[in-house]
């Protein structure tokens, strides 16, 4: 027997949303930031973070050590992560992060936003819950239009957003740092899709 249409559609749908969200797991982007390492045998040292993602980073040390060394990594807004030295090359060390599934999920979302934080000039909601993805932005139209809007997801690739205004699908936007255009309406706003960064270092020389 054959499935229905809508069967098969929403099975395909749900496989693409498990592709996606393995892809974040693995996802890792540079992120410049300071921090502290402890182990026991060399004690607590501080460290600098090269790159990061929810399965491991690689951080910048003036301590050798051993491979399968039991490190407790803590990172200024990302937080405490277990794991183990997984090779050093000169200061460079990589790690592979000892968590369950939930505690990555929760880490990919501190990751995306850490990330993107700064270089799209995101404030932080400081009247709503805590939450990674939770915050304010301000976003310049092509038009020269500049609105305010609430975050309500963001990735590497994009950002969704809550507002009253509708720019329209396609137009190019500038938040913070980043170019991009409007991907989708939302019933509550739009969908960003940021520009590759070639695109957006290209836009910085012309202007």
């Amino acid at each position: 027997m054959n499935d229905e249409p809508g069967r098969l559609d929403r099975r395909k749908i749900k496989i693409a949303a498990r592709g996606a969200q393995e892809r974040r797991r693995h996802a890792r982007v540079p992120l410049q930031l300071h921090g502290r390492f402890w182990s026991e045998a060399n004690g607590e040292h501080a460290c600098r973070l090269v790159d990061i993602s929810p399965g491991g980073a690689r951080i910048i040390a003036r301590l050798n050590l051993a491979a399968e060394t039991r490190i407790v990594l803590m990172i200024t807004s990302i937080g405490r992560i277990e794991g183990q030295v997984v090779r050093q090359s000169g200061e460079e060390i990589s790690i592979r992060f000892n968590a369950p599934l939930r505690k990555r999920d929760k880490l990919a979302d501190a990751i995306t936003w850490r990330f993107n934080k700064d270089r799209l000039g995101l404030e932080e909601d400081r009247t709503a819950p805590r939450k990674p993805g939770r915050g304010r932005a301000r976003i310049l139209l092509s038009d020269g239009v500049v609105i305010q809007a609430n975050v309500v997801d963001v990735s590497v690739t994009g950002a969704a957003f809550e507002c009253l205004e509708r720019p329209r699908v396609g137009e190019g936007l500038r938040v913070g740092e980043m170019s991009g255009r409007v991907a989708r309406i939302l019933d509550n706003g739009f969908a960003v899709v940021f520009d590759p960064p070639e695109a957006t270092a290209a836009g910085h020389e012309a202007a």
